[in-house]
């Protein structure tokens, strides 16, 4: 038989990006357990979750007493032996659970699947990849290398390491993470893109404020030697002042200096910074995809699509690549970015239309 997955989606306030959410659980094969439950009181929740009724399995809208514990509501209700959640701004890509079943079934039985993430903006363009995932590590005691929304967990092992702590509003993801890997989980690495993401200063982990460097320092303090305590708090404090403080070239400046090492995934850097060539999958939903519109802050690239057809050179920091075949609503169309000059070029953000 195969692997049954239970999601739970707890909604604190209603979010325009739900019903790409909900859309990206019902396409995918094996079709998952979905819980919907639903805090915020506003009955365009219950409008988008109307139109997706054959997908919730369960289905809450009242008070809770937070996201960790209408996490906690949602497994109870629904029996999968792989567990997940999504935030309603969160979405998969096509295939995501059909990969992570495909991993968790191979021989040596992992309990943990996570991948990438492709990060998106304020205004839904694509930024490029979270940065910080890797394959899981030791380095998971004192940073954050998984990515929530790409992480799948038997909940055997899930189980055994006590569960996910719902006196935690900002961390309960990381601190789940390190109790699986201190149980002695077996973690396995999935080198594709699962999930897409929001990054936004309104989100709670767009936030610094006390509450969460607590929960952050906590963590850190259990788990980290001393010797990497201040380097990780100093990590996540740079984080936040990068991504959500800074105008994007200077962050990309001084992320430049303060870091000796730059994340690269798929040829595409930390900073938007293209390699030879950059691959970075793209999925709309909702509408078709027909066209995207590319900005570089310096440098010269050519962009085309395999998948979907198309090509176009980079001039004056910008190009449109208008698709050969429009990409219908949740397929996945792969863009390659090529530099052609001798510095980088650094991508900023993507356009899809």
């Amino acid at each position: 038989m195969p692997l049954s997955f239970s999601i739970s989606v707890p909604i604190g306030a209603y979010h325009p990006l739900l019903a790409d959410c909900l859309e990206s659980l019902a396409i995918q094969t094996p079709r998952p357990a979905v819980s919907l439950l639903d805090a915020s009181g506003d009955p365009r929740v219950a409008e988008v979750a109307d139109r997706f009724s054959d997908l919730i399995v369960y289905r809450r809208h009242g008070p809770d007493k937070g996201q960790s514990d209408a996490i906690l509501e949602g497994w109870r209700e629904t029996p999968g032996e792989v567990l997940g959640w999504l935030n309603a701004d969160d979405a998969l890509y096509p295939g995501a659970l059909a990969a992570a079943m495909a991993r968790l079934e191979e021989a040596d039985r992992p309990d943990v699947v996570c991948g990438h993430t492709v990060i998106i903006n304020d205004d839904f363009d694509v930024t490029g990849y979270h940065w910080a995932v890797e394959p899981p590590s030791e380095s998971l005691l004192w940073g954050d290398t998984i990515s929530q929304p790409s992480c799948f967990f038997r909940r055997a092992a899930y189980e055994r390491a006590g569960g996910l702590d719902a006196s935690l509003h900002y961390t309960m993801d990381w601190d789940l993470w390190v109790r699986l890997w201190r149980s002695g989980a077996r973690f396995a690495f999935i080198d594709q893109t699962l999930s897409r993401v929001l990054w936004t200063r309104e989100a709670k982990t767009g936030g610094f404020g006390p509450a969460r460097r607590r929960e952050l320092d906590r963590i850190i303090n259990q788990n980290a030697s001393p010797s990497r305590r201040l380097k990780s708090k100093l990590g996540f404090a740079l984080h936040h002042v990068f991504e959500y403080m800074l105008p994007g070239p200077l962050a990309r400046v001084l992320r430049r200096r303060v870091s000796k090492t730059g994340a690269v995934i798929h040829g595409l850097g930390r900073s938007g910074e293209v390699e030879s060539a950059a691959f970075l999958p793209l999925v709309r939903y909702g509408a078709p995809l027909r066209a995207v519109d590319l900005r570089f802050a310096n440098g010269a690239a050519t962009v085309s699509s395999q998948s979907h057809g198309g090509a176009g050179d980079v001039a004056d920091g910008k190009v449109t690549l208008a698709l050969d075949k429009p990409a219908a609503s949740g397929e996945t169309v792969d863009l390659r970015i090529e530099n052609r000059g001798g510095a980088p070029a650094i991508l900023t953000h993507i356009t899809l239309r």
